[in-house]
This record gives C-alpha cells, structure tokens and sequence, in this order.
C-alpha cells in the first residue's frame, strides 16, 4: 500500500494549510504556548516533585556515572532522552534539579507537540483540526497525571509523537533529516516504537520518507538488541483476564475523552460501560465517514490510530499486569474509585485524532462552505466539535500522581540543616513519590550551588 498525498487545494484556501508568512515564528509559538499549558496543567507542588525514576534513576544516574551513563538500559530498554535530560539539570544547583526537572519535560512536551504539527500537515490540512491534533500532546485529559513533567514516562509523548513521524511526507531534505534525528532519538527512548514497524514498510519512491524511516529503524533495532541482551525482570502477577482489558480500554483510554478525571469514578459506578461505549461509538462513525470520503493517506491513518489505540492499551496491560486492573471484578462501589493507569494516555489520543480527521475532510470537501453539505457531514463536524469542547474544558489544573509532594525544596533546607548538625554525616536520603528516595552527599548542600544530586 502507498501512502498517497492528498491534492493540493486552491489558491484562495491555502491559508489554512500554510503556517503563515513566517511559518518559524508561529512554529515557536506554538511549542512555547503548548510548554506553558503543560507547565500549568500541573498543581503548583507538583513543579517542585519528582515522580519515580526521575530522580532515583535519571538525575542521580548522571551526577554518579556522567556520560557513560547516557546509553544505560533501565528496566530492558534504552531512555536516551531523559538520560540526556538530566545530565543537564545536574549541572544546576541541586535545589533546582525537581523544578529544572519539569520545567525541561514541559519545554519537550511544547517541542513535540510543534513536530506533530509539521508531521501532520498533509494528512490534516485544515489548520484547526491540525492545531487540535498538536495540542493533544499536552491537552489528552489523562496526561497530566503521571505523564506530563516527567521524563520517566516522557516516552508516552515521545510514541504518540513517532506515530506521526512515521506517518509524514517531508517536503525537504533538511526537514527529513531532522525528522529522522528526531526518530532516532525517540525511537532511543521508547521500545514500543516497534509497534510502528508495519508503518515502515508503506511503499514509498520518495527519497526523504526514506531518510526519515531510516533513523526510526536505527532506534528500534538498538532497543531490540537492548532488550534482548538485558531483559527486564519479569513480571509475576497474574495475568489479566480478557474482559478486564476491555473494560480497562473503555474507563483510560474512552471515558477520559468525555468525562473529567474528578467523575469518572462517579460515572462509572452510576452507568458501567454504558457511556464509554457511547463515547466509542460516536468516534467510530466519524472513522467510517473517514473511510468514506477520506483520501488514501487519511484512511490510512485512522485505520492505524483505532488498531494501535486497542493494541497498545492491551500490551500494556498484558505486559504490566496488576489487579488494580482488574476492572471486570470491580463492583459500583468499588469503581466509584477506580484505578486510572497512565497506560490510556496514549491510547486516548490516537482515538481523539479520529474526529479532528473527520472535521478535516469535511472541510476540505467545501460542502459547509457552500452550503450543500448533507447531514453525514454535519454530524462529523458536531462529533468533532463535541470532541474539542470536552477535552479543552479539561485544560486546567489536574489531580496528578504529585499532588501531595513530596516537594524537593523544603526537604533540601532540612536535609542541609542535618547536615550541618552532624559533622560525621556523608548523604542524607531525601524523599520523592511513590515510596523512593534520592541520595544526596552533604558536600551537596553547603551553599546551594551544587551541581546535582546523586
């Protein structure tokens, strides 16, 4: 199969496909406004915690080992670019390193969301479905709440990212080359870029495709050797069953596109599944439109966003179980609090594409402009529209996994104070999320102008 392009439109309507006179100012306008959204979806303690790995694995890592370090497989496979992240920020004085942490993952969260922009261009020409698209970088409800401000779980961003760099038709040899460094590096950082493999084999007589294509290849085959030689342990809870993967899909990946993270539980316990399965429907008729009256490339895409959106949330499950996903055993009362998993964030996303797609199509067919369109068309563009208005209401402050701390500042003036009361006293243990600790030496904390954490 060929990923064709679509037919360029008229002059007077390519306004909508072009990013302006000055496409670089826009651009940057773009990842800055997308950084600054990401940076404010999180609660104000939140900027000041590391979640997980962040500061356990990455910082200390690169304070410990320096440049040997950026290569390191953790938990079988590569993270190339929170490693590189974070042998930065150990440069900064260690009461920075939490803040400087997020601030970087939100800056790279803004930098992706501009490469899905660009990536996203001939398949998604009308510039306000692109832009929506874009901005699920930082915008899908579920992505503050471990994904947003991390680099332990950046490689979410960085996959939904890759799915449309795979997908892209550069126009230049310079563009293709960025692209591809850009696949190389991600790809570097996230093993389930393989899942875009069969991407890679579309036919393809376009030299810079290539050029792309090569540098995501080159990354999947380094994690596949990665992995191989050093596995990650395995896991020894039991296996999900079936049905709880399907429910699981519906409640993380389905119902956050409609219902706020705050009543999901609510919902859930008053209807089950029934207005997840509403929500699911209504996007798979804007798929069937897409397939309809979509170009090639365009059914393509949707095609590719509905099965990795099932595929990804199942492997991951399946890969990672746990009973907190166990959905199908839950009873109302239990999933009035259920367990929301970063393992929809992405999933959620690719199915949040499919109305934007739609809307795009729509438009580009000129019925609406004109008058003539037919109710299919109408109702695709008030699906779409619909899609639009309940996410972006969701894009202030969220509940996150660091709501409640515990912040990296305040520990460190009393970490410091410790110090100086015991002069014998070499590290202090300063805590971060979920039960972990950051060992930090006292030389670290005299005048505040370190240079990390180790």
């Amino acid at each position: 199969m060929t990923l064709a392009p679509i037919a360029p439109r008229s002059r007077n309507h390519r306004v909508w496909d072009a990013v302006g006179r000055r496409p670089v100012l826009l651009l940057v306008a773009l990842g800055l406004a997308c950084a600054l959204v990401a940076w404010l979806r999180l609660p104000a303690i939140a900027h000041d915690t590391f979640w997980a790995e962040d500061g356990r694995t990455f910082v200390s890592a690169a304070a410990l080992g320096g440049p040997r370090v950026l290569l390191q497989p953790y938990a079988g496979y590569l993270h190339t670019v929170p490693r590189l992240v974070a042998a930065v920020v150990v440069l900064l004085p260690v009461s920075w390193s939490a803040l400087a942490t997020t601030a970087a993952a939100c800056a790279i969260a803004g930098g992706l969301a501009v490469v899905v922009f660009v990536c996203a261009r001939e398949l998604v020409p009308w510039l306000p479905a692109r832009l929506f698209v874009a901005g699920l970088t930082v915008l899908a409800p579920l992505v503050p709440r471990e994904v947003l401000g991390t680099l332990a779980d950046l490689h979410s961003l960085i996959l939904w990212t890759l799915f449309w760099v795979a997908l892209s038709r550069p126009r230049t040899t310079r563009a293709a080359v960025t692209l591809s460094a850009v696949a190389l590096l991600g790809a570097l950082t996230e093993i389930q870029a393989v899942f875009l493999a069969p991407l890679l084999l579309l036919r393809s007589h376009d030299r810079r495709v290539w050029i792309v294509r090569a540098g995501l290849s080159a990354g999947i085959v380094a994690q596949l050797v990665v992995t191989s030689a050093w596995p990650r342990a395995e896991n020894t809870d039991p296996a999900v069953d079936p049905l709880s993967i399907a429910y699981g899909y519906l409640i993380n990946a389905v119902l956050p596109l409609a219902v706020p993270q705050s009543q999901l539980g609510h919902v859930l316990a008053a209807t089950g599944p029934a207005v997840g399965l509403l929500v699911l429907a209504i996007v798979l008729a804007t798929a069937v439109y897409v397939v309809l009256r979509g170009a090639g490339g365009q059914r393509l895409l949707v095609a590719a966003a509905l099965a990795g959106s099932v595929l990804l949330y199942a492997v991951s499950v399946e890969t990672n179980p746990n009973p907190l996903y166990d959905y199908a055993a839950r009873t109302p009362g239990q999933l009035d609090s259920v367990w929301l998993t970063r393992y929809g964030v992405v999933p959620s996303m690719l199915l949040a594409l499919v109305p934007a797609v739609g809307a795009a199509i729509v438009w580009r067919r000129r019925g609406l402009r004109h008058g003539r369109a037919q109710w299919p068309a109408w109702s695709v563009l008030a699906a779409a529209g619909l899609c639009a208005a309940l996410i972006l209401a969701q894009a202030g402050p969220q509940p996150t996994r660091r709501s409640h701390g515990p912040a990296w500042q305040p520990q460190l003036a009393s970490a410091s104070a410790q110090c100086r009361r015991d002069d014998e006293l070499t590290f202090v243990n300063v805590r971060e999320t979920i039960g972990w600790k950051v060992t930090v030496p006292c030389r670290y904390l005299g005048d505040g102008t370190t240079e990390g954490s180790r």
